[in-house]
Order: structure tokens, then C-alpha cells, then sequence
């Protein structure tokens, strides 16, 4: 979370706030493995 700002300035640079897509932010260091240093959340959607 100490690089909330930065993610959030990076994220500005490439998304419209308004309208960019969601996302999801969580401290990694409180999961269960230590070594991990970003978790990524996605969604697909392929068309039948």
C-alpha cells in the first residue's frame, strides 16, 4: 500500500478514471505467501 500513489498515477497514464476499467487493489503483503509482490485479478469474455 506504501505505493498506492504510483500505481494510481501509472494507472491515470494508461485509463480514464471515469471510464477505465475496474480494478482491484489489496495490501499483498497480508496474503499467505510472503513472496508474492503484485496480485492481478482479470475477466474474460469470449463470445460464443
Amino acid at each position: 500500500m506504501n505505493d498506492f500513489a504510483g500505481y494510481n498515477k501509472v494507472y491515470g497514464e494508461f485509463f480514464n478514471k471515469e471510464t477505465g476499467p475496474a480494478r482491484t487493489t489489496v495490501a499483498v503483503h497480508q496474503l499467505p505467501y510472503p513472496h508474492l509482490v503484485v496480485e492481478i485479478k482479470v475477466m474474460a469474455y469470449r463470445p460464443l
